[in-house]
C-alpha cells in the first residue's frame, strides 16, 4: 500500500520569522525530463523547485516514490538551480528520460510524490549487458553512478538484467521474483558488496513501450494516415510558415464504440517519447464552479504551448463540446465551446489536439472546419482481414499458450460479422477462460496453470457467449434453428443460401463486374409453412447477425418515435454488417398507401423504410427478409428492384417434405411399423401445411398421454383421433390467389 504524503505543513511566520508567505504545496506535479549532459550522475534523482523544500521541509539526498496511476518509481530528492526558478513552476518536476521509461510515465503526466522513510535494500550481485563500444570497467562506472537501480533499467550503454537479493537465482525464477521486478522495487549499489556480472552485447535496446502501433491490429492504414498527420505539424512547423501557412491544428477520431480510438489516443502517448502530453478525459475537466471548466482549458493549452512540442489527447470530447443545436445545451456548454475555439484558434508553435468520439454528430461543428480539426479521421469497424489481423497479433503474445493455427484463426475472423476489437477481445478472454474450466473445473487450488493451452474449440465455445457490441443493446437471441429442422423446401434452401452466401463468398468478383448484391426478399405464401422458421434458419446457417423488427414495438404515440426505431435498428444492422433484418408480417408495417388501412403514421414509417433501404446513404452488408401471408397489402414502392425485388414462394409441404416433419416430430414415438404408418399420414395429410403436420404429431401424442399417464409409446389410433381434430387451412381459393401475385410480380 502506497504511504501517504508525509509533507509536512509550512511554518507559520511567527514560527519562521519571515514574514514571507509561502505558496501552498501541489496536489499534483508535471513531469519534464532532466539530462544536464554530466552522464550517468543524475540518473536517478528527481529535481524538484528548492522552494518546495522550504513548504515541505523535506531534506536533497531523501528517497521519493513518484507515483502516476498504478506506476510508480523511487527517486533521489534534489533541487534545480535557482537560476531555473523563472523556467519551471512549483508543480513541475525534472526526471531522467531512462528512469521515465522504465516507469512507462510519459512527459506532461501528472505524478504524486511520497517521501520514503526507509531506504531500498542493497543489491548483492547485479547482472549486467553491456554495449561493446565500451569497455567493461566503463560499464561497471555506469553502474556506479546510478546508484539506485532497477531490474529493466537501461542506457544507451548498459541494461540491467537481473538483481538478486541474497536470494538464490534458481529460487528466484521459482518465486516471485519476476513479479517483484515488475512492479519496479529499487535497490542500491554498494560499491563494496555488491557483485557484478557483465556480458557484452552488440547493441541494447531501451524497454519496449507499453503501447506501440505495431500490437494494434487491423488499422493499418489508419495508422499511417495519423503518423503522417502527426509528424510534419510536430517536427517540421517550419516548413508550413515557409508557405505562409499555419500546420494543422487538430485531429478528430471518430468510429463505433470499441473500434480502438481511446487505444490510439493512449498509443499516440507513448509513440512520441520526445512529446509533452497532456491527457483530457472529457467529463473529468468540468467544473462545478462558475468559470472553472474554461479556466482549466485555458492552462492546460498554456502549458502545451510552453512546453511544445506537445500534444493535448481528449477523449470522450462530445461531452466536453457538444453541438449548440441541441435541446440540452446549456449555457455554461456554449462558453466552454468558445473557449475551445478561441484557444485552437490561437494556438502557435508545434501544438497538436486530438479528440476522439463515437458520436461525431454530438460535437459542435464549428469545431469540425479548417484551422481547428483539420482532419476528421474515421475508425472503421474491422472487416473479416482486419479481425485476422487482431486476432492473430493477440495470439501472437501468447506465443507457446496457445495450439491455434493460421488458418483456424482466419476460420474464425471469417465468422465475426460485426465484431470490433474490443468483442475480439473479450472473446480471447473469454476463450481463455473457457480453457481453464475445461482443463481443470471451477477449483483453481493445486492446480498448475503453466500448462494451459487455448485451442481453437475454445474459441468457438466463447463464441456463443461473446456477441458483437453493436447486437448487446438488441434483447435478441440467435435463432437456433437449422436447415434440417425444416421438412423439405429444398428449392427454396438453396435458392436462400445462394443469395446470402454468394455475395460474401464471391464478394471480389461482385465488385469486379460492378455488380451489386441483392438486398432483399419477400418470402410469401400460405399461413404455418415455415416462413418464420426460414429465416431464422438463414441467419443461424450463415452465421450473420439477426435482427427483427416486430409491427406491433414499432408504432408509437408519439409524433417520429415510430421512425425513429427504424432507423435505429438500420444503424445498429449497418454496424454489425454483414447482418439479416427479419420484419415477420411485414404487410402490417408496410400497408400500401392506397389502401384504407393506411394512416399517417403508417405513410411515415413506410417511407422511412424505404429511405433506409434505398435512400441516399447506402446500405452494404445488410440483407432484408419480409415474411407475409397477405402479399398484395404490401405497398408496391417497397417491392420494386433495388427493395424487396426478390419474391420467393413458400408453398405447403410436398409428400417429401411431410414425410421429413413426421420422422423429426416422432422420434421419440416408439412407433410400431414405423414406415407403414408414416407412409399413410403422409396420404391422409395433403394440402396440410408445415405448421399443421407437427400440431397432428403433437396432438397425438397428447391423446396418448390422456389414455395413459404412463405411456412409453403412441399408438396409430392416437394419430387417427387427432386427424379428425384438425381442419386444413389451406384451400384452392388461396393457392390461387399467391398464383396471380406471382403472375403481377414475375416471380423468380
Amino acid at each position: 500500500m502506497a504511504q501517504k504524503n508525509t509533507a509536512r505543513k509550512p511554518k507559520s511566520d511567527k514560527e519562521s520569522g519571515s514574514k514571507t508567505k509561502l505558496p501552498k504545496l501541489p496536489s499534483e506535479y508535471i513531469v519534464r525530463p532532466h539530462d544536464d549532459g554530466k552522464g550517468m550522475k543524475n540518473v536517478a534523482n528527481i529535481y524538484v523547485s528548492p522552494q518546495l523544500l522550504e513548504i515541505t521541509e523535506w531534506t536533497i539526498g531523501s528517497f521519493i516514490k513518484v507515483l502516476e496511476g498504478l506506476n510508480g518509481i523511487t527517486c533521489i530528492l534534489s533541487t534545480w538551480s535557482e537560476v531555473d526558478d523563472d523556467k519551471y513552476d512549483l508543480n513541475v518536476v525534472l526526471v531522467s528520460p531512462y528512469y521515465l521509461s522504465l516507469a512507462g510515465i510519459l512527459l506532461g503526466d501528472r505524478v504524486e510524490l511520497v517521501n520514503l522513510s526507509a531506504q531500498p535494500d542493497y543489491a548483492v550481485e547485479v547482472e549486467v549487458d553491456y554495449i561493446s563500444s565500451i569497455d567493461e570497467q566503463q560499464a561497471r562506472k555506469t553502474v556506479q553512478d546510478i546508484g539506485l537501480i532497477y531490474e529493466g533499467l537501461t542506457t544507451e550503454k548498459i541494461h540491467i538484467s537481473d538483481i538478486h537479493q541474497g536470494i538464490d537465482k534458481e529460487m528466484k525464477r521459482l518465486s516471485l521474483g519476476k513479479a517483484e521486478s515488475a512492479t519496479l522495487r529499487p535497490f542500491l549499489y554498494h560499491p563494496r558488496s555488491t557483485k557484478l556480472v557483465f556480458t557484452k552485447k552488440d547493441e541494447i535496446s531501451l524497454p519496449r513501450s507499453k503501447y506501440t502501433f505495431q500490437d494494434i491490429g487491423g488499422l493499418d492504414k489508419e495508422i499511417s494516415l495519423l503518423k503522417k498527420n502527426i509528424y510534419l505539424p510536430l517536427n517540421c512547423p517550419e516548413v508550413f510558415e515557409e508557405f505562409g501557412i499555419q500546420p494543422p491544428r487538430g485531429i478528430l477520431l471518430y468510429g463505433a464504440s470499441g473500434t480502438g480510438k481511446s487505444l490510439l489516443l493512449r498509443t499516440v502517448a507513448y509513440e512520441s517519447p520526445k512529446c509533452h502530453i497532456i491527457r483530457i478525459n472529457g467529463p473529468s475537466i468540468v467544473s462545478k464552479y462558475l468559470g472553472g471548466t474554461e479556466e482549466r482549458l485555458r492552462d492546460y493549452f498554456k502549458e502545451a504551448v510552453k512546453y511544445a512540442p506537445s500534444m493535448i489527447l481528449i477523449d470522450e470530447i462530445d461531452s466536453l463540446v457538444p453541438t449548440r443545436n441541441s435541446d440540452d445545451s446549456t449555457e455554461v456548454d456554449s462558453r466552454v465551446i468558445a473557449t475551445m475555439l478561441t484557444l485552437l484558434d490561437s494556438l502557435d508553435g508545434p501544438v497538436l489536439v486530438i479528440g476522439a468520439t463515437n458520436r461525431i454528430g454530438s460535437v459542435d461543428v464549428s469545431l469540425r472546419r479548417p484551422g481547428r480539426f483539420d482532419q476528421e479521421l474515421e475508425i472503421p469497424i474491422p472487416d473479416a482481414n482486419d479481425r485476422y489481423d487482431i486476432l492473430l497479433k493477440q495470439f501472437g503474445k501468447m506465443k507457446d499458450r496457445s495450439t491455434l493455427k493460421e488458418d483456424e484463426i482466419r476460420n474464425i475472423a471469417n465468422k465475426t460479422h460485426g465484431y470490433v476489437g474490443a468483442d475480439l477481445l473479450s472473446l480471447t478472454r473469454e476463450a481463455i477462460t473457457k480453457c481453464i474450466s475445461r482443463e481443470i473445473g471451477e477449483d483453481l487450488q493445486d492446480h498448475d496453470l503453466h500448462n494451459v493451452k487455448v485451442t481453437y474449440n475454445d474459441l468457438q465455445m466463447a463464441m456463443q457467449e461473446v456477441r458483437p457490441s453493436a447486437m448487446r443493446e438488441i434483447v435478441l437471441e440467435m435463432p437456433k434453428v437449422r436447415w434440417s429442422d425444416i421438412g423439405g423446401q429444398e428449392v427454396l434452401k438453396r435458392k436462400l443460401r445462394e443469395m446470402v452466401q454468394l455475395p460474401l463468398t464471391a464478394s471480389e468478383t461482385f465488385e469486379r463486374l460492378g455488380i451489386s448484391a441483392p438486398k432483399g426478399l419477400l418470402l410469401y405464401g400460405p399461413p404455418g409453412c415455415s416462413k418464420t422458421m426460414t429465416a431464422k434458419a438463414l441467419a443461424s446457417e450463415s452465421g450473420l447477425n439477426f435482427l427483427a423488427i416486430k409491427g406491433p414495438e414499432i408504432f408509437n404515440k408519439y409524433v417520429g418515435e415510430s421512425e425513429k426505431k427504424i432507423r435505429e435498428i438500420f444503424r445498429k444492422a449497418r454496424m454489425s454488417a454483414p447482418s439479416i433484418i427479419f420484419i415477420d408480417e411485414i404487410d402490417a408495417l408496410a400497408t400500401s398507401r392506397d389502401s384504407a388501412d393506411s394512416t399517417n403514421v403508417s405513410q411515415q414509417v413506410l417511407n422511412t423504410l424505404l429511405n433506409e433501404i434505398d435512400g441516399v446513404e447506402e446500405l452494404k452488408g445488410v440483407i432484408i427478409i419480409g415474411a407475409t401471408n397477405r402479399p398484395d397489402s404490401i405497398d408496391p414502392a417497397l417491392l420494386r428492384p433495388g427493395r424487396l425485388d426478390r419474391h420467393v414462394y413458400v408453398s405447403p409441404p410436398d409428400s417429401i417434405a411431410r414425410r421429413q416433419i413426421f420422422e423429426k416430430n416422432t422420434e421419440q414415438f416408439e412407433l410400431d411399423d414405423k414406415e407403414g404408418l408414416l407412409e399413410r399420414l403422409v396420404e391422409l395429410t395433403e394440402g396440410f401445411s408445415g405448421s399443421e403436420c407437427v400440431l397432428l404429431c403433437q396432438e397425438a401424442g397428447l391423446n396418448a398421454i390422456m389414455e395413459d399417464n404412463k405411456c412409453e409409446k403412441v399408438a396409430e389410433g392416437n394419430f387417427m383421433a387427432a386427424l379428425k381434430d384438425i381442419s386444413k387451412n389451406i384451400t384452392e381459393e388461396m393457392l390461387e390467389y399467391y398464383r396471380l401475385f406471382a403472375k403481377k410480380y414475375a416471380s423468380y
